[in-house]
């Protein structure tokens, strides 16, 4: 029993998220949805498709980029690392199915080639 001097401190800290989202979550939801709009141009208009799917992923690298470079080094994996990786994989990947069906298109046509030139040549 007696008198206890003691010091108390209460810390408030809060995050503001608006800043993080406009400069990162949004800009890469972007990018993601710019890299779809590959799916439904022609796939014969090979410089609209190649261009815009190099932009989207060379933007995505420069988001990804600049979010490290403002964010502390850690070592350990951030959530918004996972974000953007997982939005740089569908920017890739709508490039690369670009690639897989302008190669198995290729491959169908010459087939049908192949195939008419046969049926061309048995008729004469």
């Amino acid at each position: 029993i007696g008198w206890y001097n003691r010091l108390f401190i209460n810390f408030a800290l809060r995050r503001h998220i608006f800043f993080f989202v406009l400069q990162s979550y949004f800009p890469a939801m972007l990018m993601v949805m710019l890299s779809w709009v590959s799916f439904w141009i022609d796939r014969r208009a090979v410089p609209a498709r190649v261009s815009l799917g190099i932009t989207t992923v060379l933007t995505m690298s420069t988001i990804m980029t600049g979010v490290s470079a403002s964010m502390p080094q850690v070592s350990y994996i951030k959530a918004v690392d996972v974000y953007l990786w997982i939005s740089f994989l569908f920017v890739f990947l709508s490039v690369i199915e670009y690639a897989a069906v302008n190669y198995l298109t290729t491959i169908e046509e010459r087939k049908q080639l192949k195939k008419r030139g046969k049926v061309q040549s048995s008729v004469f």
